[in-house]
């Protein structure tokens, strides 16, 4: 089943819908705050300087939160551990994520959001049923079967994932080890149009400058409107909203002059936090790339630098998932797109886990015209759905 919130008729709210959060999830989205940037930064460590990044936190710790229910002892403690978990019972994390979930997907009409997951097992594989009832009860995951000696099944799998995505992910799974026995699947799908839209006949091409210091000439939109900003220590952050306010994608760009590193150790929960609350309303001359990318990664050497190694080994604890075999992580794939154009942001990610037996002035001018950040969130509950770095809006 595919969570989704459908279009509705007029009137609509024109500005952000709190959305009341209980202890436990305020928790829940602080622990997975931490975890964005953390992991966030990870891949900007292991990536070129060039590289457009994507990557969607919160379909990674869903599929990740999904795999806790499997785990026993200090294999459940590492993942606790990776996912800046400590402190929240499982049972907290189930429910605050299948409320959140639904608070998310509905929150604005005109925002077009849709999370579905998916538990995946060989044929003969023996998984426990009280494993499956969690992520259906839970997470609203479907439970499917597979036949490893089938060439077709990464083709089924991929239109799985391909039909909850809008057709954006596309080939995520090429090949199968003989010895995998069960995958975890999240998909998450946005569409969002801007709030004030950009004018496609003021859209001129022009330079802009990427990190080895070449340019490129890119189509640039361009309008001048009152949005939030802040003028921090040698960058600037800059907010602006879908629909009704609720998500927004915010800019960081460092000053002229300035290299985009040098704002990466400063890039993290605390910071962020306290530069959207010291955002103010400016107008603004804004000069923004249309872009459109895909990134793919590999987060197996990832997490298990952020804490989680014991997983992928064969000192790994599933007990929980089948008690007649042992199982570790055999892989953790992520992969995104995003389009962001005079409309508006059209987003998708997919998350698999797969197991296997062991043997300035009011006027401020933000021209996007070199690398920077942008984060989409919902503001009321400060949930990062996606992060990204653009370093060359002319990849396609």
């Amino acid at each position: 089943m595919m969570f989704s919130c459908d279009k509705a008729e007029e009137p609509f709210p024109t500005e952000p819908v709190p959305i009341n959060l209980t202890a436990e999830q305020i928790k829940l989205i602080d622990s997975e705050n931490s975890f964005a940037f953390d992991i966030f930064n990870h891949v900007l460590n292991s990536s070129e300087e060039t590289e457009n990044i994507l990557i969607s936190p919160l379909s990674i710790s869903i599929a990740l939160s999904m795999t806790l229910n499997g785990a026993e002892g200090d294999t459940r403690n590492a993942i606790i551990e990776a996912l800046r978990l400590q402190g929240i019972t499982p049972d907290e994390i189930n429910t605050s994520y299948k409320s959140l979930a639904k608070d998310l997907l509905s929150v604005d009409k005109r925002v077009l959001i849709s999370i579905a997951n998916s538990v995946w097992t060989e044929d003969e594989f023996p998984v426990r049923q009280e494993f499956i009832d969690i992520l259906k009860n839970y997470y609203d995951a479907e439970s499917r079967s597979f036949d490893i000696d089938d060439p077709s099944t990464p083709d089924i799998i991929n239109s799985w994932i391909e039909e909850k995505t809008n057709r954006l992910i596309k080939n995520m799974i090429s090949e199968l080890d003989d010895n995998t026995v069960m995958l975890l699947i999240n998909a998450i799908y946005f569409k969002g149009k801007w709030k004030n839209q950009f004018d496609a006949s003021k859209t001129t091409d022009g330079l802009f400058k990427r990190a080895d210091n070449t340019s490129v000439d890119v189509p640039m939109m361009k309008q001048t409107e009152n949005f939030k900003a802040y003028r921090g220590n040698g960058f600037v952050i800059a907010e602006l909203p879908y629909g009704q306010g609720n998500y927004v994608m915010n800019v960081l760009i460092p000053d002229n002059g300035k290299n985009l590193n040098a704002l990466i150790p400063e890039l993290n929960d605390a910071n962020f936090s306290s530069w959207v609350s010291n955002m103010s309303s400016m107008k603004t001359d804004i000069t923004f790339p249309r872009f459109k990318y895909e990134y793919k990664k590999e987060l197996t050497d990832i997490l298990s630098d952020m804490g989680m190694g014991i997983a992928f080994t064969e000192n790994a604890d599933f007990s929980q998932i089948c008690g007649l075999y042992d199982l570790l992580i055999s892989f953790i794939k992520h992969q995104a797109f995003i389009e962001t154009n005079e409309e508006g942001t059209e987003a998708a990610a997919a998350t698999v886990v797969g197991f296997e037996l062991t043997s300035a002035p009011d006027f401020l001018v933000l021209n996007l015209d070199r690398p920077f950040i942008y984060i989409i969130r919902e503001t009321t509950t400060n949930s990062i759905v996606f992060m990204g770095r653009l370093s060359d809006p002319s990849v396609n």
